[in-house]
């Protein structure tokens, strides 16, 4: 049973990670992730992965993180020279190590379940209301983004003195590969979208500026937000022109078979940003794509500002959520335009829109 999640106070992750190693007499860590990674979660599951290795030599490392990581994340881990097996399944079987996960709610989304499930300890740090409070500890606290809730808890000067004078992690600012730094930030601003979601308090803000005066270079790490090349630009004009759009145009939505994917060669990676691309047009309050993963399995992702409409607290009846403005769902169904009504029945219900079924669906998806 998992520690109560820990209020932005009360965690020392040195002192936690020193106490869980050295109590467990364990030798390794191995770093763990959502399935379909983002930004957040590979800049947060890294930029760990680099505080421990220069802060704690006498630990293995083990960053390890699904291949479908976002282009742009993806370009600066393939540059990593201290962790060039990323997208390799480590070594784990034989080892005694501790699993720490990243960004992640539930159990079931990890990444290397079977790494965790086998894991002589587990910590979980998360950003997610939704977290199920798993794990030997559990630092959860609703941030905007995970890897904000690690700069919080990370002693800098330590890691400064770890580095001594050469700065042996490298990093971005000095034209090496990225350091833990580079990664926590590139976390914070993958999912803010470059800090335009950042809510009150001005925390994000200062937790980015102290990480640029750690050495961050912003410029270098703004254009992973923009890597298409134009058979991509070409790509999303074509899901995007599926798009539907009820309640007066408010929601808009696409749909997409696992037929409708393989004849258009529509990958994840595709689709993953469309929901935010159409959230973003001034006349547009909630947006989601809806797509075959696997026969009869639909992943969704939602879209809106977290003020017009909770989208964690609209698919929490489906068996989904996340954030205010940001959330997934994962569901079985061989009707997905009942599940499309259903969820937007919901909509109407959280909004107090009144009208007939006609209204919530043009045509059938079936």
């Amino acid at each position: 049973m998992a520690d109560e999640h820990k209020n932005e106070n009360s965690f020392d992750f040195c002192a936690e990670f020193e106490d869980m190693m050295h109590s467990r007499r364990l030798e390794s860590v191995i770093i763990l992730a959502h399935r379909n990674p983002d930004g957040d979660a590979a800049g947060s599951a890294l930029g760990l992965a680099h505080y421990i290795r220069d802060v704690y030599p006498q630990f293995q490392v083990y960053p390890y993180l699904s291949e479908a990581l976002d282009k742009g994340p993806k370009r600066v881990a393939r540059a990593d020279k201290a962790f060039p097996q990323v997208f390799a399944c480590p070594p784990w079987q034989g080892l005694r190590y501790a699993a720490i996960v990243c960004d992640t709610a539930t159990k079931e989304r990890i990444v290397g379940a079977e790494i965790y499930q086998n894991a002589q300890a587990t910590l979980v740090i998360d950003h997610h209301l939704m977290n199920e409070a798993y794990g030997d500890r559990n630092y959860t606290v609703p941030r905007e983004s995970c890897a904000e809730n690690i700069f919080s808890i990370l002693d800098w000067e330590k890691w400064k003195r770890a580095q001594g004078d050469s700065d042996p992690a490298g990093g971005l600012g000095q034209e090496g590969h990225p350091n833990a730094v580079d990664y926590l930030y590139l976390g914070m601003l993958h999912d803010t979208n470059c800090f335009q979601r950042v809510g009150q308090g001005g925390a994000t803000f200062y937790a980015a500026s102290k990480l640029m005066e750690l050495g961050v270079d912003h410029k270098a790490l703004v254009k992973t937000m923009h890597v298409e090349t134009f058979e991509d630009l070409k790509k999303r004009h074509a899901i995007l022109g599926r798009a539907k759009r009820v309640f007066d145009g408010k929601v808009a939505y696409v749909f997409l078979t696992k037929e409708d994917c393989e004849n258009n060669h529509f990958e994840y990676e595709d689709i993953h940003p469309i929901s935010g691309f159409l959230r973003d047009c001034d006349d547009i309050e909630l947006a989601f794509t809806m797509f075959e993963e696997e026969p009869d399995l639909w992943r969704c992702s939602f879209r809106s500002d977290g003020e017009w409409i909770n989208t964690n607290e609209l698919l929490n009846p489906f068996g989904g959520g996340g954030h205010k403005g940001a959330s997934g769902l994962r569901k079985k169904s061989k009707e997905p335009g009942k599940l499309i009504d259903e969820i937007l029945k919901r909509v109407a219900e959280m909004k107090c829109i009144d009208g007939p079924d006609s209204m919530f669906r043009k045509e059938s998806l079936t």
